[in-house]
């Protein structure tokens, strides 16, 4: 099968060629058979301890050197060391070498603790330093921008870190601007190119909070965050500073020393507010501003009504009052004016009334005299008619006394 993978490279021919299997049975056919590799007992640091499937995994590291190391589940009981990270041990076991991956592994039998890891004292050293001064103290921090308009990102070009903290950002809110300065995030350099990369963000007045973030990894690679001068370069900066590693077991003095934690590249986008969200509370702020302002206006013109009316009522009292004290003024004037010439009227007519009675009482006198003459020559004519009449009466009397006798004188002398 491999000649047919082989022909027709000509670079090739004469060369010895073998597959990924057939190389890794031959190491492990080495090692099976080679006795230099005895030991009672390796002496290393715990460094990413964990479990899976019943079975501690971890690996042995000293300086800078590391190797996996396997205690299987049904050995656990046996063993009285209480594994967990940067704790310092010896394990005796066997060495094996697994094909598939070709990678070698300690198939732990024991373990006995020595005391705190090497690199526990380093750390609690650098600890220590930044303590006293300052850059861990929380005063010092500063509060991230509500709306960041340019987030710089400190990480690695080719890494899932930054597709992931790229994509969350921009999950979050699309129009943030993203400048990504690119720097090895584990390594000999990566110290240097990181503290490098800050400080070009921080010098850059367009960016508004730094993001220096990495994804997940063993803990001997995430060392380089609890070094002192990386430390000390989040802090200077006068750019807020986010941390986030990928690492939830335990906290880095770099994230110690940022303004804020974050636990994986993806919670980058915290840094930033959602877009809906802001959006909603636009929608929500101009709903409630319009309601307040009606309420406000509402109450403003119910104010505004009521004290017109109040200086209404004060104005048009105050106007009354002295339309009425002037018109009681007036009144009492006219009044005053009237009663005056009603009372000269009055006495004028008074006077001319008694004229007039006077005029009449002597009018009446003279009719009373007129009706008395008048009366007296009515009398005075009834007297003499009737004395004529009297006079007729005893004319006719003595004539028909006459006539009488005449006749008697007749008769007799008939």
């Amino acid at each position: 099968m491999l000649e047919g993978i082989l022909s027709g490279h000509e670079e090739l021919d004469g060369s010895t060629a073998v597959t990924v299997e057939t190389l890794n049975s031959s190491i492990s056919e080495v090692l099976a058979a080679s006795d230099g590799l005895y030991f009672d007992y390796v002496v290393g640091d715990v460094s990413d301890y964990r479990e899976a499937n019943g079975n501690a995994h971890f690996d042995l590291t000293h300086d800078g050197n590391s190797i996996h190391s396997v205690l299987l589940g049904y050995r656990r009981d046996w063993v009285d060391a209480e594994l967990e990270d940067d704790l310092q041990v010896a394990v005796s076991g066997d060495l094996t070498y697994y094909e598939a991956r070709g990678s070698c592994s300690v198939m732990v039998d024991d373990a006995i603790e020595l005391g705190e890891s090497e690199y526990n004292e380093i750390y609690a050293e650098n600890r220590a330093t930044l303590a006293d001064d300052g850059p861990l103290d929380d005063d010092h921090k500063q509060p991230l921008p509500e709306h960041p308009e340019t987030v710089g990102l400190v990480t690695s070009l080719d890494s899932d870190a930054r597709e992931d903290a790229v994509t969350s950002i921009h999950a979050r809110h699309p129009d943030v601007d993203i400048i990504v300065q690119h720097a090895t995030v584990q390594g000999d350099a990566a110290m240097t190119e990181m503290m490098e990369a800050i400080s070009v963000l921080d010098r850059d007045s367009a960016v508004d909070v730094l993001v220096l973030t990495r994804g997940g990894g063993a803990d001997t690679t995430l060392r380089v965050f609890n070094e002192t001068p990386l430390c000390r370069v989040i802090f200077n900066t006068e750019t807020p500073v986010v941390v986030g590693i990928g690492h939830e077991r335990d906290r880095t003095l770099a994230e110690e020393v940022a303004d804020r934690r974050v636990m994986t590249p993806t919670h980058a986008g915290e840094v930033v507010p959602e877009k809906q969200t802001l959006e909603q509370e636009l929608r929500d702020a101009t709903a409630r501003l319009e309601d307040t302002f009606s309420r406000h206006a509402t109450a403003e013109l119910d104010r505004a009504q009521e004290d017109l009316e109040r200086v209404y009522t004060s104005h048009t009292e105050r106007v009354l009052t002295r339309t009425e004290t002037g018109l009681e003024a007036a009144f009492e004037t006219q009044a005053s004016q009237e009663l005056t010439e009603l009372g000269n009227r009055l006495e004028y007519a008074y006077d001319a009334l008694e004229q007039a009675e006077a005029h009449e009482q002597a009018k009446e006198a003279a009719v009373e005299e007129a009706v008395q003459a008048t009366q007296e020559e009515a009398e005075a004519a009834v007297q003499a008619k009737y004395e004529r009449r009297q006079r007729l009466q005893r004319a006719a009397i003595a004539l028909l006394v006459a006539v009488l006798l005449l006749l008697l004188a007749y008769i007799i002398l008939a």
